[in-house]
Parts: structure tokens; sequence; C-alpha cells
């Protein structure tokens, strides 16, 4: 009887509390990947310079140093978006990695417990093949 009980008690965790558990699991790695690869802060500040490599603009009027200006800072915005376009994307892996691993651990862990029962059948049925 209290085999029985253990084993009801088991499915009802199985297909009740533990979703909701799994559920919370999974979006506590979709919220680390999201934050620990600042996806929105990269995003809003995805032109901004490189590390904040900025020229200042000179008083007066010199055509070099208006060059100058114009090319650090124009080159600075364009090594600092490809570096976050780089982030971004790898951000965007480890999130879709996430996702699909969810899937994955989702039809898993519904599909278990007839793996459990069906190995225990073929275990069983050795007893009764002859030899």
């Amino acid at each position: 009887m209290f085999f029985a009980s253990v084993i009801r008690d088991y499915f009802i965790w199985h297909y009740g509390r533990a979703w909701f558990q799994l559920w919370g699991l999974w979006r506590n790695f979709m919220w680390f990947g999201a934050h620990f690869f600042s996806l929105s802060q990269l995003a809003r500040s995805w032109i901004a310079p490189f590390k904040r490599i900025t020229e200042q603009k000179s008083q007066g009027w010199n055509a070099e140093d208006f060059a100058s200006y114009i090319l650090i800072n124009l080159l600075s915005r364009v090594v600092g978006a490809i570096a976050r376009t780089a982030i971004i994307f790898a951000g965007l892996c480890v999130l879709c990695a996430g996702a699909l691993a969810g899937i994955a651990i989702t039809v898993l862990w519904a599909l278990l417990p007839l793996v459990i029962i069906g190995l225990l059948g073929m275990s069983l049925s050795l007893f009764f093949i002859n030899i």
C-alpha cells in the first residue's frame, strides 16, 4: 500500500508542481543569459563610441583638426558598433540555445515516466524469456 502511495505522490508531483518549478528554472536561465550579456543596455548604446574614446572639437576653424575630430569619433563608433554587435549576437545565440534546451527538456520531462515504465516492463520481460 505504501508503494502505491509513493507512486501516486510522485506522479502528482511530476505532472503538477514540478512543471512550475521547471518553468521557473528555465526562466532563471533565460534571465541570466539576457543579463549576463546585458542585451538591453547594448541595444540602447549600439552606436556609442567604443570605451567612450572621443576627440573634442577644437575652438576655431582648422580643417586638419576638424577632419581628425570626425575620423576619430566615427572610427570609435564603428569599432563600438562592431564589438557590441558581436556580443549581442553571442547573447542571442545563448538565448536561442536556452530556448531549444527548454523545449527539449519539457518534452523529455513529459515522456520520462513512460520511459521508466517501458524500461521496467522490458526488464520484467527478461524473466520470462527462454534462453
